[in-house]
């Protein structure tokens, strides 16, 4: 048993050379503690893609907020200027056409269903 174990480490230490030759670094031939990659679930993948996405859009909304906000600060001022020359017009809506949208509202097309069973009352077969 004990010349094995003398020939394992040779063989063992054989190997290490073989390694150290390979991969070592040149000068003193260490290797270098490598940690084995981390393989990520599928799951975790696209939820941490739709928290970047959603993170991309919340930052293109708050540009795009800032720019409009700039631009409404410009024409609210250019407006306020206009306003100042002209007086406000009151625009009143007529009575009859709100009356025509309420009636107009309950009008379309009946469910089919409906129109279905009112024939197989008439036609009993």
């Amino acid at each position: 048993m004990a010349k094995f174990n003398v020939v394992q480490k040779n063989r063992r230490q054989w190997k290490q050379d073989r390694k150290r030759a390979a991969h070592g670094e040149p000068g003193t031939g260490k290797l270098k503690q490598r940690t084995a990659p981390v393989s990520m679930s599928g799951k975790r993948k696209r939820k941490l893609e739709r928290r970047l996405n959603r993170e991309q859009k919340e930052a293109a909304m708050i540009k795009a907020l800032e720019n409009m906000g700039d631009v409404d600060m410009v024409s609210a001022e250019e407006s306020s200027e206009a306003a100042k020359g002209k007086s406000q017009v009151k625009f009143s809506v007529k009575k009859n056409s709100r009356i025509q949208i309420k009636r107009l509202k309950g009008k379309g097309r009946k469910p089919k269903m409906q129109n279905h069973l009112r024939r197989r009352k008439l036609m009993p077969w």
